[in-house]
């Protein structure tokens, strides 16, 4: 099987699989390949007779051939060789397929929306399932594997999520490619013995004695270790095994694959998993639904699709009643229209198995049972489905469009910066909402302390139950705080160290818009853009953009990812008001000028801009007049900036002529003033930081201020007003 034409349909299913699963869990989920070096097989006896000639029984490819051949069954020390370079050559194509083709094939994508188009899913379930295939995790999977105008993407990505493992069963083997490797452990560098060969190992029912050599040679490995569980397994033995094997007692170091059947796990699981729940020992809990449920019919092994499921169903059954958790699945299975197991979607029986069993040894799943399993343990997995509360159906609020970004977002963005100085934050953000506006801007540094704003919206959208397929969450890291002045954190490491506390912080998996607060010009774009793009690939951010970066550096941002076939950045963030600053109002900062306007009007289908402080600090309300320039440099440092910055004679041209159009409208000022920058002709956001929910309801207003482009000229100009 290690060709192209079994490894990449077990790709493609595991792909599927682990989509579904994550869809109803909302959690990740990590895969480990059984390939890349299975091949090996235990047996329980050491010879058998074929057509009354004894021979020794096959043991894997990596010992002897499937034939029933006397020679090709003596042990062949060279097919270790062999066995290596398959092993290569299959991690080769893997890597090959999840970093450079990255997506499902059309044929797999084809036969799955097959049989979910006919139903043959939600029929193979038993009564006890009662809702499968009428939930909207369901509809919502299927609504999107079945898009015939889409590819589906892979999320696997060796060495994040995706990793492989078999059974250490022939030592020769397992010794000579153990490997001693340097290991960084709380700040010390330690040497350990690492198995090469693969991510993790694990013994075998029949191979996991105290005193047996397997068992001692696992013990000396630093790679995780898995542990078959089955019949005859007493709390003792299992609670000596756990401690020969992990002393320390470390987390994630032993998974113990439990494999009993369908319906003797209900009997002989519980006392295992209540004895090592009350002796305290961290391990992870895996089902093996196969090899309990194996059985021969007319000459051939099989397994039961579904006492597969149902084993499945009983152990969450069991680890819910102890009060533990089934962590993971343990399966036989391929991506191939395999007839090896009877059941399943396709209901195959006795008289089918004939059609294509290909397996040298044991059954396996095919790729519709495989799909099949991923839904149902979603089905079991997955959250009571929560009413979440959505966005008002009628409302004054406008709404645009971020390029790449498939929500809309309303033209007012609350902005958090003063979020942590409101006496009750959740009554604000949830009037706000109410409002019709779905988009808050935070940062990294927001708050006292800092990420004190991400806290409170993360806390905000997990009690009201915030529905975030209609929530715009835009967050910026990347900068520093006002202790450092706010230096750029730019390096491939900052940005992600940034961006993985926000998302701790908002309690989120993804986030909208993700920002880069400042720049810095000694790393060149090319390795910011690739940062960005991975953080898009691994689901962690939906699209980006930059707050405070230099023109030139926004084009070659974009240029550079366009010569890549990369998302570019698809948001620029800057100062913008009728009050046009000076100079920069915060250190490092940007704001709009003439040729910035030009390319974001000319770039309006690919650019969205983000305002900040379109108020000018209150400027555009009526705050400071020319008397305050007098005794400026008697002022604290930031009020004496903002001063310099917009009390200039244009400035208060420009207020005088926003007073009288107010008058004229009959509305206050800042509707005006924020009205102006909603007409311009790019793609504008207008962001408002307020902690007083009248200020922030006063500023609906400016949806109800239509603005002329003559009306919009004049405010800026000056001259002759024909209508107002």
């Amino acid at each position: 099987h290690c060709n192209k034409e079994s490894i990449q349909p077990m790709l493609d299913v595991m792909n599927i699989m682990t989509k579904v699963i994550s869809d109803y869990t909302d959690l990740p989920v990590v895969t480990l390949g059984r390939m890349a070096g299975q091949y090996a097989k235990p047996r329980s006896s050491p010879t058998e007779v074929v057509n009354g000639v004894t021979m020794e029984s096959y043991k894997g490819d990596i010992m002897n051939c499937a034939e029933a051949d006397v020679k090709g069954r003596i042990p062949d020390p060279n097919r270790m060789i062999q066995g290596y370079f398959r092993s290569a050559a299959c991690l080769n194509f893997i890597r090959s397929s999840t970093h450079i083709n990255n997506r499902v094939t059309g044929e797999m994508l084809q036969q799955v929306r097959m049989i979910l188009g006919t139903g043959a899913i939600r029929s193979c379930f038993h009564p006890g399932m009662v809702g499968f295939g009428q939930d909207t995790k369901f509809k919502k999977t299927y609504a999107e594997l079945t898009q015939t105008d889409k590819q589906m993407r892979t999320t696997m990505k060796t060495g994040e999520n995706l990793f492989i493992s078999h059974e250490g069963l022939l030592m020769e083997y397992e010794e000579s490619m153990t490997r001693e490797i340097t290991n960084d452990s709380d700040g010390e560098s330690k040497a350990a013995a690492y198995n090469a060969s693969t991510h993790m190992l694990w013994i075998g029912h029949r191979t996991r004695g105290l005193e047996d050599a397997h068992v001692e040679y696992f013990r000396g490995i630093y790679n995780p270790v898995g542990v078959k569980v089955g019949p005859g397994t007493t709390p003792e033995v299992l609670i000596n095994l756990i401690n020969r094997l992990n002393p320390s007692n470390e987390v994630g170091k032993i998974v113990l694959i439990t494999r009993f059947g369908a319906e003797k796990v209900l009997k002989d699981l519980p006392p295992l998993v209540q004895s090592v729940k009350d002796a305290n020992l961290k391990v992870i809990w895996v089902c093996d639904p196969m090899h309990g449920n194996t059985f021969k019919i007319n000459g051939f092994k099989t397994r039961d699709f579904t006492n597969v499921v149902n084993e499945i169903l009983n152990t969450f059954s069991v680890h819910k009643k102890i009060g533990t958790r089934l962590n993971g699945l343990h399966l036989e299975m391929c991506g191939e229209d395999v007839t090896e197991c009877v059941g399943g979607p396709e209901k195959l029986t006795a008289s089918d198995l004939p059609r294509c069993f290909t397996s040298a040894c044991d059954p396996r799943l095919n790729f519709q049972q495989c799909v099949g399993v991923a839904y149902a343990v979603g089905a079991c997995l997955k959250k009571k489905e929560e009413k979440l509360t959505s966005l008002p159906k009628n409302t004054l609020v406008k709404y645009g469009s971020v390029p790449g970004l498939k929500k809309k977002v309303s033209k007012l963005i609350y902005g958090t910066l003063f979020l942590h100085k409101v006496a009750d934050p959740m009554e604000l953000l949830d009037n706000i909402w109410a409002s019709g506006v779905n988009a808050f801007d935070t940062a990294a540094i927001y708050g006292a302390p800092e990420g004190r704003c991400e806290e409170i919206m993360g806390k905000w959208i997990k009690t009201r139950k915030i529905n975030t397929d209609e929530l715009v969450l835009i967050t910026k890291g990347g900068c520093s705080g006002a202790e450092s002045k706010w230096a750029p954190r730019m390096s491939k490491t900052q940005i992600v160290h940034d961006l993985e506390g926000s998302l701790k912080r908002l309690q989120l998996k993804t986030v909208d818009v993700y920002l880069l607060h400042r720049d810095d010009p000694a790393i060149p774009v090319s390795e910011i853009v690739d940062t960005m793009n991975k953080l898009i690939s691994q689901g962690k951010i939906n699209s980006w953009g930059v707050s405070n970066w230099s023109l030139e550096r926004f084009k070659a941002a974009m240029d550079y990812s366009k010569s890549k076939g990369l998302m570019a950045p698809v948001v620029d963030s800057t100062q913008a008001s009728l009050a046009k600053p000076a100079g920069p109002v915060w250190p490092g900062t940007t704001f709009m000028t003439e040729d910035r306007e030009a390319f974001y009007v000319a770039k309006k289908s690919e650019v969205a801009v983000f305002a900040w402080e379109t108020l000018a600090k209150g400027f555009m309300t009526g705050k400071w007049t020319a008397d305050d320039l007098t005794d400026v440099e008697d002022k604290p440092y930031r009020e004496r900036t903002l001063i310099k910055a917009y009390c200039t004679g244009v400035n208060f041209k420009r207020r005088n002529r926003a007073e009288l159009l107010a008058k004229v409208k009959g509305v206050p000022i800042h509707n005006v003033a924020l009205a102006y920058l909603l007409n311009l002709q790019c793609e504008m956001f207008v962001l408002v930081g307020t902690s007083n929910e009248s200020h922030f309801k006063s500023n609906l207003g400016m949806f109800d201020v239509p603005l002329t482009q003559e009306e919009n000229n004049w405010l800026v100009s000056g001259g002759e007003l024909h209508a107002c």
